[in-house]
């Protein structure tokens, strides 16, 4: 599964203190078309919204979940728009309780942000 197939999950886990779920993008497409690819991200960041609010991790964890993780992996190195863009959706969903990490390539230091 990819950033691109927007309905599916590519990756869901606990959190270590089982109090979490994470659920993983993965994002494989470079940035020529950056605006394109933004779009594509900003429909897969909503399908996981909404899978946050649908409480759909119950069917997979039976624990009560307090807070969510949406994990960011990209394969190419991130322009600062859509760093910017990732600010954005990150303070939105705070409220919600969903956090927003994202990671570069390890060519590009891997670090969470």
């Amino acid at each position: 599964m990819s950033v691109l197939d927007k309905d599916k999950v590519d990756g869901i886990a606990l959190t270590n203190d089982k109090k979490g779920v994470v659920l993983l993008i993965a994002d494989h497409l470079d940035w020529d078309k950056e605006y394109d690819h933004l779009i594509v991200l900003q429909d897969k960041i909503n399908a996981y919204i909404g899978f946050f609010e649908d409480r759909q991790y119950e069917e997979m964890y039976s624990q009560d979940i307090e807070y969510g993780i949406i994990e960011i992996h990209f394969l190419y190195q991130v322009p600062e728009s859509a760093k910017k863009f990732i600010e954005v959706v990150r303070h939105q969903v705070e409220q919600l309780g969903i956090e927003v990490q994202f990671y570069e390539s390890e060519e590009n230091e891997n670090e969470a942000r």
